[in-house]
């Protein structure tokens, strides 16, 4: 029998796993470069608190947790935006406005794998509480972009998809008639990765007729930069909540760059918990899924029964980054070999190999023979794993107190010792 890791898991060799956390490195660092601070929740929530506002679809979504003696029921978290929140409500009346929270930790979603897509998967989640302000929407995406700048990448190879749920909605009103806001919003969100016909028919099952489905069709098809989406959008009926949507939206754009930033009426984001500015960022080439998602969430604390407190936040996937990353040829450079791999001539040098190899791992990072092999196969192993210097010690070395190194890129040796090393 072979065991295989479970579908839509990954496993990461040294390699990969240096990688990772290098990239996380970057995204941690730019951060807290914009005064945001890490924290860690767990990775077990109550179904209740999963539930309460993110949508039916996340019900069949959700890997549950087998009932013991206390009758909880418990389950995997599906993203951070919902624990940080209720983190935050735990936290709310001690802590200052506003309130700027991230992590980088693993969800986990029961939906079929896709490139990009997993069953497990981390996500960089940045939430910031306490603010409605226009600037507080900007600093999310300007950070989002500032971690894809920091790991290499370029305006060219990104592209910002900025909408608002409040305009689409107030657009939508006067045109849905009796039929669900929220259904409508999830087909329209659906949009981009299905055909026309198989978007106008979708709308069509939901008891729209054919006049209805033209409309919402030219709305959802709105993509152009800001100044020119917005005089489309002006064609439209606006209800005065389609107005404040739209208004949001320019009080946010004048934050942004204007080089990659695009307004799309498509972008919905699927979660139920959205109130007003949404956004997806996307290569700039279309080949992979959303690199990152966001939007406000301004009632989310409430509904968790905090005191009302606006919120905006975004996640970003690992997945789908490293699909770029490699794409870009801009992968980190890693380095997981050793400093030094300290060989033991025989085994009367062993001791010895082991004290230094102590001594030097106060500054470096140290490998030494376990298998008690010849000095030639110490040296193809000390090859294989990357060391970049290898240190003989034999029964000489021993009497004077010194080390022989060899430079493993070089061939270069030199005698030097401990002392001289650490200094």
């Amino acid at each position: 029998m072979t065991f295989q890791k479970p579908k839509g898991t990954e496993d990461f060799l040294p390699k990969e796993m240096a990688e990772r956390e290098a990239v996380f490195a970057v995204l941690r660092n730019a951060s807290r470069r914009f005064g945001f601070n890490e924290v860690d929740v767990p990775v077990v929530e109550t179904q209740k608190l999963l539930t309460a506002k993110s949508g039916q679809e996340i019900l069949q979504q959700l890997f549950t947790v087998e009932k013991k003696g206390e009758g909880e029921e418990l389950a995997l978290r599906f993203d951070l935006t919902v624990p940080m929140t209720r983190l935050f409500i735990e936290q709310q009346r001690v802590v200052a406005k506003p309130v700027k929270w991230f992590a980088l930790q693993k969800n986990w979603r029961y939906e079929a794998p896709q490139k990009g897509r997993l069953r497990e998967f981390f996500q960089w989640s940045v939430e910031l509480f306490g603010s409605s302000n226009p600037e507080a929407d900007a600093e999310i995406i300007n950070l989002a972009l500032q971690g894809l700048y920091a790991l290499g990448l370029k305006k060219e190879d990104y592209i910002v998809r900025l909408n608002n749920r409040k305009l689409l909605e107030g657009l939508l009103a006067n045109i849905t008639g009796t039929v669900s806001l929220e259904e409508v919003t999830r087909v329209i969100d659906k949009s981009p990765k299905i055909t026309l016909q198989e978007f106008q028919k979708e709308l069509a099952q939901l008891g729209l007729d054919k006049d209805c489905v033209e409309k919402i069709v030219k709305i959802s098809q709105i993509k152009a930069p800001p100044a020119q989406a917005f005089e489309q959008v002006e064609q439209f009926y606006m209800t005065d909540q389609a107005k404040q949507g739209l208004q949001e939206l320019k009080n946010i754009c004048i934050l942004l760059p204007t080089t990659n930033v695009v307004i799309d009426l498509s972008i919905a984001r699927g979660l139920a918990y959205y109130t007003g500015m949404v956004f997806e960022i996307f290569d700039a080439k279309g080949k992979f899924r959303a690199i990152a998602g966001g939007g406000r969430y301004d009632l989310l604390v409430q509904i968790f029964e905090g005191e009302k407190t606006p919120a905006v936040g975004f996640g970003m996937g690992y997945a789908t980054l490293r699909l770029l990353l490699e794409d870009r040829g801009l992968v980190p450079k890693t380095d997981t070999g050793p400093d030094f791999f300290v060989v033991p001539v025989t085994e009367n040098e062993l001791p010895k190999a082991i004290e230094v190899s102590n001594q030097l791992r106060a500054k470096y990072k140290v490998g030494v023979d376990l298998l008690r092999r010849k000095i030639s196969k110490q040296f193809d192993y000390a090859n294989s794993i990357g060391a970049k210097k290898v240190i003989v010690i034999g029964e000489n070395e021993v009497k004077k107190g010194s080390l022989k190194v060899k430079d493993m890129k070089t061939g270069q040796e030199s005698e030097t010792s401990v002392e001289q090393l650490l200094h």
